[in-house]
């Protein structure tokens, strides 16, 4: 593709110098072509070079009639300059801003005000004095003000959106930046011509309200209990090198951006020689390919900077740390490893696992299982310069953290002594077989797993070869290479309960930008236009699908698994705690429990050694059992499930240690803000029938008794059930396997699900001295009809779904107020329940009211707009045909159908409503809200959100964290 530059930004451009060299001299480390898959590599990936060095992977998948896109930068937070940390970051924000001849209506006359922008952070980069860059961020929102006359936000999400594309997205880590999209296979043309321009020819408008949204996205972080621990760790971990400091870059930093240095490191790693495109889905490998050689070719390359890794400093010994933060407490361990290239990495990934594989390794036993500690758990993290090996346990209640390190040091001494055998080896590895066959089933972990590969630099027949690798690792290999490295010389941060220094973030004013819902540029239109032929919608049919089959108690939803030989059996019972309010923990002590005569150690490592996982739900009104793993072992993984039903192995003490670790948790709930505000959400809609104070009381907890829990075990599989499977033996085959020839007693009526509906409008606020705001709305609306299900999914997509709805554009790029911003109107899981229309933000705590008030009036008063529909329109049809349900969702679509009161597939007569489907009976739909009493919930500091003004959004009522919960 060509383009052109206006003058006014050609200084902030580097043109390719005259006699420049090849792209295979500017990248020496690319990936070797591979024009044809290797045999035995499961993906079939075959790796193509472009004449600019750009590197293309292809991975034909023809399950589902969707393409996943990564376009991959190895440039990440490492590249970072010293004195502008967090621009790679803020970079991806920026590269969903559009082009000079997308998201703009007028880039001739836009130009001008964009430089003067620049210009004026480049002045406020070196300013001195909050007087003098005051008077700046004045001077940049007015010019801000006249830019946005031109611009279309986000129009880059809308044409995705129109198009049927989903998890429109990106991330930013230490060495990488990854952009992303799932796409429907007839769109290929539009994303190749979308993606060349927007990365050859970027324009970073709008900088100043996505400066806010970095803002509010580093407050988050500052919330953030787990990310500040591992952010002090790494500190020290890395010290001297750019993995220790914070991706989302310094506070400094981020209060002085400046818009050259981020064109400046646009030019310097954002060049085809440094990037890779991946596609893993459905289409032609020849006709993608030409396809991409005629959209990308254009870009050109450039000579890549030296960044020698600067060395890491050799920990001789232990360093540590303390953080305070009202959270749980906890202790995070780190010890250098080795980078992801090296000889030894396979050794470390199959140390780790041996450690925490979540089931049967020696923290999963030693610690949790035998409940030592509250949690322990551990990961490798291996970078290209370096790599760490990192250990963490929260102390349960009534244990210091130094305890609990204590407990966490011994296990990882007999990680070092070798207290496995082989077969512990060969389950890891078993382990490994199984999540890599699970991966093929998605197009967008296959396409991650490819694209992790171009940043590690590795080789795709390397990467091919994984599993080989990993199989030849011994248990010497293993018990080798953790005496080398889990050494004295380590780092320890602990965190305890306490009331931290909190940063503050002094943001500048923010003038509303107007948005106009009717802009759109020639360039939207044109692709949008692109020939596309329909893809036919896939609706589910009996006998191809899936079969349903009678069972002793119930039902057999059955369905193929047609890519590998992995099962799952999930059995439903019309059971919840809200009749047995003991049941949760009855399941609770199932899973510490042994079966027969296997005690809980033995039975998790039988198990395991199976390539089979088991876990439990236990909800309100219904509560499950799902079982998986590889297929040759489904009998002898059925007979340990059944087994563990019928003849619990609990060891003594375990139900007093259960009590114990639960109530520590319990107390660390209470201090975790998603928790607090998730029950204040439920107070709000639900009162007294809070989900949350249904739970036992810690008075109710204590008195639990084994000989009144393990009755309840045995009972649990004797109701009525439904059972969905899905893997390669017929339904009949296993149909024969559930037979149990025993009775099975039917359920009492489910109660349906019913809102609180206030008189008038209420406010609901909970004090957490917090960084930032999380709100709440909701109005309850009409017991579920089938009938509205496509008003419900017009209304939501067109108000709250996505980047370019009316809430997220409204709050977020217009106003800036908020990080996230969206809402909709519910559906239900069952006939009889109640919806709801709901909505939800995260913003600085000093715009509570301001972001609260405005959702309201959103929610309530529809702004119709032609060209916001036809987009939702276009996205709600493109969804149902690009977007069959996969072959492990069938079992579960059907009983979910089932709970609605529907007989069959409802989407077939749904996607009729769609194509006739029209703004009056959308704008007719949202009318029912506009006089709806709303209940906002909020959780946030008293001092920064400003009660007095959250009062005069409705009748105000402060809850305390002790009235949230029973306990």
């Amino acid at each position: 593709m060509t383009w052109r530059r206006n003058s006014v930004l050609l200084a902030l451009w580097l043109a390719a110098p005259a006699g420049a060299k090849p792209a295979a001299d500017l990248a020496p480390d690319q990936p070797d072509v591979l024009e044809t898959p290797l045999p035995g590599d499961s993906l079939g990936v075959t790796v193509h070079r472009l004449a600019n060095g750009l590197t293309v992977y292809l991975s034909p998948s023809h399950d589902e009639p969707r393409v996943a896109a990564r376009i991959a930068v190895r440039a990440g937070s490492k590249n970072d300059p010293s004195d502008s940390t967090g621009i790679a970051h803020y970079l991806e924000h920026m590269l969903f801003k559009g082009t000079q001849r997308l998201g703009t209506t007028d880039y001739a006359r836009e130009a001008p005000h964009l430089e003067r922008i620049r210009a004026l952070y480049d002045r406020l980069f070196g300013a001195e004095g909050a007087a003098e860059r005051a008077l700046i961020y004045k001077e940049i929102d007015a010019e801000n003000g006249r830019a946005a006359a031109y611009e279309v936000p986000n129009e880059i999400a809308k044409l995705y959106k129109a198009i049927g594309a989903r998890g429109l997205n990106a991330h930013t880590s230490d060495e990488e930046t990854i952009y992303e999209v799932d796409l429907p296979s007839n769109r290929l043309e539009a994303w190749a011509a979308l993606e060349s321009e927007r990365f050859e020819a970027p324009v970073f408008r709008l900088f100043q309200t996505e400066l806010e949204a970095v803002y509010e996205e580093k407050n988050r972080s500052l919330d953030n209990a787990d990310q500040l621990l591992f952010e002090t760790l790494e500190r020290r971990l890395y010290r001297g090198h750019p993995y220790g400091v914070p991706i989302l870059g310094t506070i400094e930093h981020l209060k002085n951006p400046s818009l050259s240095k981020m064109y400046a490191f646009y030019r310097r790693w954002y060049v085809p020689n440094n990037m890779a495109l991946v596609l893993s889905g459905d289409f032609d490998r020849a006709r993608a390919l030409d396809l991409i050689r005629r959209r990308f070719g254009s870009w050109v390359p450039a000579p890549l900077p030296d960044q020698p890794a600067p060395p890491r400093p050799a920990l001789h010994g232990e360093e540590r740390a303390e953080i305070v933060f009202p959270a749980e407490e906890s202790v995070l361990v780190a010890w250098p490893a080795v980078p992801a290239s090296d000889p030894d990495a396979e050794a470390v990934r199959i140390m780790d696992m041996l450690a925490d594989n979540a089931a049967a390794g020696l923290f999963n036993l030693r610690l949790n299982q035998a409940q030592k500690v509250k949690a322990a758990w551990s990961t490798p993290v291996l970078h290209n310069d370096a790599g760490a090996w990192y250990a963490g346990v929260l102390p349960k209640k009534d244990q210091t953290p130094e305890e609990a390190l204590a407990l966490l040091l011994q296990a990882v001494e007999a990680l070092k002594n070798g207290e496995f055998d082989d077969a512990d080896v060969a389950a890891v590895i078993t382990d490994f077989e199984v999540h890599e066959k699970r991966a093929l089933e998605s197009n967008e972990a296959r396409a991650d797993r490819i694209a992790k590969s171009f940043i590690r630099r590795e080789p795709w027949p390397r990467e091919v070869e994984r599993l080989e690798r990993l199989r030849r690792v011994t248990r010497a290999d293993v018990t080798r290479v953790a005496r080398r490295l889990l050494g004295p010389g380590r780092v320890v941060v602990v965190r305890r309960g306490g009331k931290p220094e909190i940063p503050g973030i002094s943001k500048p004013g923010f003038t509303r930008v107007d948005i106009d819902p009717n802009r759109s540029s020639p360039l939207f239109k044109a692709l949008l236009a692109l020939p596309a032929p329909p893809i036919e919608p896939r609706w589910l049919v009996a006998g191809r699908d899936y079969q349903i089959r009678p069972i002793d108690g119930g039902r057999l939803y059955a369905a193929p698994n047609p890519v590998n030989d992995l099962f799952q059996v999930t059995i439903r019972f019309p059971r919840g705690w809200r009749r047995e309010r003991r049941l949760c923990s009855a399941l609770n002590l199932l899973t510490l429990s042994g079966a027969g005569p296997y005690s809980a150690e033995e039975f998790k490592r039988r198990l395991y050694a199976l390539g089979s996982s088991l876990s439990y739900s236990c909800g309100e009104q219904e509560s499950g059992v799902t079982l998986e793993g590889l297929d040759r072992n489904l009998w002898p993984s059925l007979e340990l499930m059944a087994q563990r039903f019928d003849w619990p192995n609990v060891s003594s003490g375990t139900l007093a240690r259960m009590a114990d670790v639960e109530l520590g948790a319990r107390r660390d709930e209470k201090l975790d803000p998603g928790a607090v505000h998730g029950s204040l959400g439920e107070w709000a809609a639900r009162g007294k029938d809070s989900a949350v104070l249904g739970r036992l009381s810690n008075a109710e907890l204590a008195r639990l008794r084994e000989n009144a829990l393990i009755p309840l075990i045995r009972d649990f599989p004797q109701w009525t059930r439904r059972v969905g499977y899905v893997g390669p033996r017929p339904p009949l085959e296993v149909a024969k396997l559930l037979q149990t020839g025993r009775p099975y007693r039917e359920p009492p009526p489910r109660a349906p699900l019913r809102r609180i509906k206030p008189a008038r409008d209420r406010v609901l606020f909970t004090h957490r001295d917090m960084v930032q705001s999380r709100i709440g709305l909701y109005a309850a609306d009409e017991v579920f009809d089938p009938e509205t299900v496509v008003d419900a999914l017009f209304y939501s997509e067109y108000m709250g779904s996505g980047m370019s709805s009316v809430i997220f554009q409204e709050v977020r790029e217009a106003r800036s107020l908020a990080y996230y911003a969206e809402g909709g109107r519910s559906l239900a899981g069952h006939a009889g329940d109640e919806t709801q229309l709901w909505g939800q933000a995260g913003c600085q705590a000093d715009k509570t009211y301001e972001t609260a008030e405005l959702m309201r009036r959103l929610l309530r008063g529809f702004q119709r707009s032609e060209p916001r529909f036809r987009e939702a329109a276009r996205a709600i049809e493109e969804r149902y045909r690009a977007g069959p349900i996969r072959f492990r969702a069938v079992p579960g679509a059907l009983m979910d159908w089932e709970d609605q009161g529907l007989s069959a597939d409802p989407r077939p007569a749904r996607f009729t409503q769609v194509l006739a489907y029209t703004p009056a009976r959308l704008e007719a739909f949202a009318a029912r809200f506009k006089d709806k009493p709303m209940t906002v919930w909020i959780l946030g500091s008293r001092e920064r959100a400003g009660l007095d003004k959250l009062k005069t959004l409705g009748d105000f009522e402060e809850k305390s964290v002790d009235a949230l919960f029973p306990y």
